[in-house]
């Protein structure tokens, strides 16, 4: 949807601004998760199923763009 062939001036109701506010939410719940995932590591030693998980949320740590600083 855009501007039309007939019309001479732009789309009025357009809003270029679309960002949305962000949450830590969900940022301090991957940070939980890989706690947790470490503490069952020490407790369980490392499996196949925490060795992907570990994975997993490192994977959403490059995606989040969250370091290791972060993290301590």
């Amino acid at each position: 949807m855009g501007n039309g062939i007939r019309v001479k001036h732009k789309h009025i109701w357009y809003n270029p601004n679309k960002k949305k506010t962000v949450s830590w939410k969900k940022y301090e719940k991957a940070i939980a998760h890989y706690k947790k995932l470490l503490k069952r590591i020490e407790i369980e030693g490392e499996t196949k199923w925490l060795k992907n998980a570990l994975e997993k949320v490192k994977a959403k740590f490059k995606k989040y763009g969250i370091t290791e600083d972060m993290l301590k």
